[in-house]
């Protein structure tokens, strides 16, 4: 490893996830002197956070190793994967925030395997459901469903989704999140949930807000962020910019990079990795075409000045140009 690079400094790092993921790239990637792993074996010691971030960390070495390297047609003298590469070419200073939240960083688009209602990452469809509502999905969503007579509800447990809901006999309209639940008799709104945080956007009428905390009334033209924990203020919805994947676009008006990469895990497969925290904060203002999601990184990279190095369809790292 080249001896300019902050990996071999773990101690600079004031997170414990940083420091983690340079240990990690030390002792994978380079060849650690007699005294680094001394110290290595201390840092571990010190905290049992240490050694569980560093454990996260080796399962997600154990998953890179599922990687099947194939040609790149975009970048067709870009080198292969490998798993020594994907240290050594810093990923793993990347994945700190992924590591701590998830084991499933490879499989994306096959969770909730067994969801009523699923689509694929890129895929929109519309459902017309039981009670005469329609439900418009996004990529990459998972929904189940529970209507009889005198009860109709939605359990989203990923992604997003735009509900008509009309008025039934069969009482209010529900859906469930991790973050909490929604009621309505009739309404129009954007619901979105990933990981324990949802966000809702109202077009028409009026949504009831529940968590476990705190109940809130949301009309329309008004967007709420919760979670278990915590509720937000109440915002104005721009809805032209939330619902705007509906007709095939997606709109981001100076929201962070990191924010925009996320959505684009919806549309597009593989994974997006910045490379750089002040990166990751860089305000985006653009326009994306649904249509066309090969062509997503490359308006992505000419609109920040931003340099993308992809290793096969499944990794693409984003460092500062």
């Amino acid at each position: 490893m080249n001896s300019q690079s902050p990996l071999l400094d773990p101690a600079t790092g004031d997170d414990i996830g940083y420091q983690a993921n340079a240990w990690f790239a030390l002792l994978h990637g380079g060849a650690p002197s007699a005294q680094q792993r001394d110290a290595w074996a201390a840092w571990m010691a010190a905290d049992t956070r240490h050694a569980e971030a560093y454990a996260e960390l080796e399962q997600l070495w154990a998953l890179s190793a599922l990687l099947k390297p194939q040609p790149v047609t975009a970048a067709p003298a870009a080198p292969q994967l490998s798993r020594r590469r994907f240290v050594s070419m810093g990923l793993a200073a990347g994945v700190a925030a992924l590591a701590a939240g998830t084991g499933t960083l490879w499989l994306k688009g096959v969770d909730a395997p067994f969801a009523d209602l699923r689509t694929a990452v890129g895929e929109r469809r519309v459902v017309q459901l039981p009670d005469g509502s329609t439900l418009e999905m996004a990529g990459h969503t998972a929904l189940n469903l529970d209507f009889s007579a005198t009860r109709r509800a939605v359990e989203l447990l990923h992604g997003q989704a735009y509900f008509s809901v009309r008025p039934s006999d069969a009482g209010d309209f529900s859906i469930s999140t991790k973050a909490g639940q929604l009621r309505t008799a009739e309404a129009e709104f954007c619901l979105s949930c990933e990981h324990a945080e949802a966000q809702l956007a109202v077009s028409r009428k009026q949504v009831q807000v529940l968590t476990a905390s705190q109940q809130t009334e949301l009309g329309e033209g008004l967007a709420l962020r919760f979670s278990k924990a915590a509720t937000g203020d109440i915002q104005h919805a721009e809805l032209e910019q939330a619902l705007a994947w509906r007709s095939g676009r997606l709109v981001f008006f100076n929201e962070p990079l990191a924010t925009v990469v996320d959505e684009l895990q919806r549309w597009r497969q593989g994974r997006i990795f910045i490379m750089d925290k002040q990166l990751a904060a860089r305000r985006v203002s653009l326009i994306l075409n649904l249509e066309h999601p090969e062509q997503m990184l490359d308006v992505l990279s000419r609109a920040l000045a931003v340099r993308t190095t992809r290793y096969t369809e499944l990794v693409t790292l984003l460092y500062p140009a």
